[in-house]
């Protein structure tokens, strides 16, 4: 690792949050890297569109012109961004003999997201005696897209996810590194499977936290092979041939020096998501400016590669575009307990997955943010739960075989430091008058909402919304907690349109030849909704995608 990424504390935590040194040990957590070489202003740049009315997409610049470019460089793979998935890539293809160069826009690389891997199968998963059945879960994955992904893609990676997830593993154990599966839910309608891989350990891991670990271990072993990482090097356009082919990129250093690569192998766009774009958002995925807080900290992510992809003559997937949500920019723990909106009011089933929470709290509840209510009863109550449901944020991300008691345990941290550190966002009081004042919420409303809800539990049948019976845990015996349910975008996971094997697509599904897309810029391997039913699957594309790219450009992959 190169000496000026040594000991770099780059991660700003969820918004706020108050976790046990056990919830932050597991979660990783959502970190993305500061701003250096990007800033705020290109989302509000963004958000003004291009001219005549059209989008900045829409509006091809003009060339930058010969002799105001300053350096020219050759390589053969380009690699544009320098999180998960262009990481993998640049590593990939240099193991397979390529020349490769990455370039990233900001001082340092960019983890994004928590920080396990989700995979299918692996020889971990093999230790544990872990199996599952890839029709049924690919099935749920489809039907959470609503139908509308491209199921090739999605095949592609549940066919590649062993094998890459064990090269993976090889990688993290020869850099003293560890893994550790953890637990997903058991729920019968949202399940998640128990696919998490967390990697931790090794002189890399301590050097950085969970979420930027595997960038800059791909880096390392990248470099080791030969490949070069040039950091403060933002692309601002592609190079195309008389014929449209993508055979470079301009970028642009520090100085404000324009400096051309060419890649005659191929350039990659791996630039992430549009979360910071608000013209983007606008247009493809409205819904993730009702969220409370955007809790990727690096505000980078405008769409740099959407804007070169769609300059070039590529095409967007349908919209709206999926995203990717955690009610967690406000408490981290709210289990399946009585939600409430500011009108004191229950709106939704409260026992279901982490999406569907953020989307109920916004559509159904009308507002960025809700109140989980429950009574002096809650561990009880949670350990029983957790034996029909769970999942992420409910259960704990506690290691594989161990039993429920650790949730209940950390999340007791987690609730009793809240109550200490952040009380904006936990509240207790003696009585349920005392909580509804404390909650700022209407106090008739709110009464008449716990007494209905106590009334069903008793009769066994949630008849407002029919949640399942056994998370039907009454709130009587105080005293009360109330956490709040505040939902934060992670990501925009939609995008450019891609063929199977991550080639840009125009409009009539014709290639962009030399461009190519991977990681949360590219599109259609989810549409709608981003399914969790494969714990970690979006950092499981990254290493699948990075990885098969990087070998097809080196000329050494081999379908499986």
């Amino acid at each position: 690792m190169s000496e000026e990424n040594k000991g770099i504390s780059r991660r700003s935590l969820l918004k706020g949050a108050a976790l046990s040194a056990a919830s932050v040990a597991a979660l990783g957590m959502i970190g993305c890297a500061p701003k250096e070489a990007g800033s705020a202003d290109d989302a509000k740049a963004g958000a003004a569109g291009g001219a005549d009315g059209k989008h900045t997409w829409e509006v091809k610049p003009e060339p930058i012109p010969a002799d105001k470019i300053k350096e020219t460089v050759d390589t053969e793979v380009l690699v544009i961004g320098g999180g998960y998935s262009g990481t993998c890539c640049a590593l990939a293809a240099a193991e397979g003999g390529a020349k490769v160069t990455l370039v990233e826009k900001d001082a340092m690389l960019n983890g994004h997201g928590v920080g396990g891997t989700g995979a299918i199968a692996s020889r971990e998963l093999d230790k544990l005696g872990i199996s599952f059945d890839k029709a049924v879960e690919m099935e749920r994955w489809v039907s959470t897209c609503g139908n509308r992904c491209r199921e090739s893609l999605v095949a592609k990676w549940f066919r590649e996810s062993e094998r890459c997830m064990n090269w993976f593993l090889d990688l993290a154990e020869k850099n003293g590194a560890k893994c550790m599966v953890t637990v997903g839910s058991r729920s019968v309608v949202h399940p998640e499977i128990d696919c998490y891989h967390m990697i931790s350990g090794g002189e890399i891991f301590e050097q950085h936290t969970m979420a930027d670990f595997v960038e800059y271990l791909f880096e390392s072993e990248a470099k080791q092979h030969g490949a070069e990482f040039v950091y403060e090097m933002p692309a601002v356009q592609l190079v195309q041939d008389d014929a449209g082919k993508v055979t470079g990129a301009i970028c642009q250093n520090k100085d404000g020096d324009y400096v051309q690569y060419n890649a005659p192998k191929g350039v990659v766009l791996a630039t992430g998501d549009v979360s910071y774009n608000d013209e983007y958002l606008d247009e493809f995925a409205p819904i993730a400016k009702k969220v409370m807080t955007r809790l990727c900290s690096d505000q980078g992510n405008v769409g740099d590669g959407h804007n070169m992809a769609a300059w070039a003559g590529g095409a967007f997937q349908d919209g709206p575009w999926p995203t990717m949500m955690h009610p967690q920019a406000a408490a981290t723990f709210h289990g399946p307990f009585m939600f409430v909106n500011p009108a004191g009011k229950r709106f939704m089933n409260e026992a279901t997955w982490v999406q569907g929470k953020c989307v109920g709290v916004m559509v159904n509840g009308g507002s960025d943010h809700a109140w989980s209510v429950f009574d002096a009863n809650w561990q009880t109550d949670l350990l029983d739960s957790l034996q029909y449901g769970g999942g992420m944020f409910w259960d704990s991300f506690r290691a594989y075989g161990t039993d429920y008691q650790v949730a209940v345990e950390s999340h007791t941290k987690s609730v009793e430091s809240g109550l200490e550190k952040v009380p904006d966002y936990y509240k207790r009081a003696d009585t349920l008058e005392e909580l509804a004042e404390m909650l700022d919420v209407d106090k008739d409303e709110f009464l008449k909402s716990v007494e209905r809800y106590n009334k069903m539990c008793e009769q066994g049948e949630d008849t407002d919304f029919y949640k399942e019976g056994h998370f039907l845990y009454p709130i009587k015996e105080g005293p009360f907690t109330a956490c709040m349910v505040a939902p934060g975008l992670l990501g925009v996971c939609g995008g450019i349109h891609i063929s199977d094997n991550f080639e840009v697509l125009d409009a009539e599904d014709k290639p962009v030849e030399g461009l190519y897309a991977i990681g949360n810029c590219a599109g259609d391997i989810y549409a709608y909704d981003y399914p969790i039913n494969v714990q970690g699957n979006s950092h499981g594309r990254c290493l699948i995608e990075g990885k098969c790219l990087g070998e097809q450009l080196a000329g050494v992959y081999q379908e499986i």
